[in-house]
């Protein structure tokens, strides 16, 4: 799979931490990275594309950009860190998994990127099941340790998160996933707040409010419930 790596502008960020974000259970990574993007105003700063892709492309304040976009933060805090968001709206089949991976490391070793934090939701079995976290590379330990996350120290992690645990040391980057336990029928921006809290102690002066989040939660389960109030059983009772 050929992939086209365009950039769209220099922030010079200084050794950003990324995140990525593609489609998983309950949209929980998408909806999380997007809430980021969206919260803080970053701007595009690169995109990939490739003839395997789906063919369209994402308005964003009026200029249009491929189905892969890696979004810039430069942080005003002191001693805040920069951060780079990859986000996209579909997700990649497992043949595609490696090639993606290896253009998006390839590009965050250019940009100095020692961190990556990937963002996967997983199915929810339990409604007591917990967000956790699993790492490789030398300083993968001390992200974990930070997060203060329960460690997964033995699992399987699929696509693109798989591949960057995998290949992210190669490139010289620590990797972290943090596992979200989401909804898989419906969007679940209430699961998805749950990154909130350890991508903010894992970048330093990154914050966020979950308050939209938790709202945009209320209002789906306000359109079930009312969905659910206002169906008929059609059950044809014959005797």
């Amino acid at each position: 799979m050929e992939i086209k790596t365009v950039r769209y502008g220099n922030m010079e960020l200084e050794s950003p931490v990324a995140v990525i974000g593609f489609p998983s259970s309950g949209l929980v990574s998408s909806i999380a990275a997007n809430y980021f993007v969206s919260q803080k105003k970053m701007q595009v700063i690169a995109g990939l594309s490739g003839e395997d892709m789906p063919p369209y492309c994402y308005i964003y304040n009026g200029s249009a950009y491929p189905p892969i976009r890696i979004y810039g933060y430069k942080s005003r805090r002191k001693n805040g860190k920069d951060m780079v968001v990859c986000l996209s709206e579909y997700a990649p089949k497992p043949e595609q998994c490696y090639a993606i991976s290896g253009s998006l490391l390839e590009y965050f070793r250019t940009l100095g990127v020692s961190e990556l934090i990937c963002l996967e939701g997983i199915p929810r079995i339990f409604e007591e099941d917990k967000v956790v976290a699993c790492g490789s590379g030398p300083g993968a330990r001390g992200m974990l340790k930070k997060s203060r996350l329960p460690i997964m120290d033995n699992c399987m992690v699929k696509g693109i998160t798989g591949v960057m645990l995998y290949d992210g040391p190669q490139y010289g980057i620590n990797v972290m996933a943090i596992l979200v336990p989401g909804n898989q029928s419906i969007p679940d921006p209430k699961s998805a707040a749950g990154f909130l809290d350890p991508v903010s102690k894992l970048v330093t002066g990154f914050k966020v409010d979950g308050s939209a989040l938790l709202k945009e939660a209320e209002e789906i389960n306000r359109r079930i419930q009312v969905h659910d109030d206002n169906s008929t059983d059609n059950t044809a009772i014959y005797g």
